[in-house]
C-alpha cells in the first residue's frame, strides 16, 4: 500500500472515531512516534535507554537467567 493511500484511509477511519478516548490514544501514540530519535520505533527515548542498558549488562555477563523449572523451585519455595 502507498503512503498516500495509507494517509488517505486513516483520515477515514479517524473521520468516523466518536469515542475521545481513542482519539486521545492515536494523538499521543503519534505525538511519541514523530517525536522519537528513530520514527521507525514505537519505544520512548527511556525505553531505548533501559533497553541499551539491559543488553549491556547481558553482554557483560551481569544478568542470571533461570529455567522454568528453577524458577519454579524458587517460588514454590516462598
Amino acid at each position: 500500500m502507498r503512503t498516500t493511500s495509507i494517509k488517505t484511509s486513516i483520515k477515514k477511519k479517524l473521520d468516523d472515531v466518536e469515542n475521545e478516548m481513542v482519539l486521545r490514544s492515536i494523538d499521543a501514540m503519534l505525538e511519541e512516534i514523530l517525536n522519537s530519535e528513530d520514527n521507525n520505533s514505537l519505544m520512548t527515548k527511556e525505553q531505548k535507554h533501559e533497553l541499551d542498558k539491559t543488553l549491556a549488562d547481558h553482554k557483560a555477563g551481569k544478568l542470571k537467567y533461570y529455567t522454568v523449572e528453577q524458577a519454579r523451585k524458587i517460588v514454590s519455595k516462598k
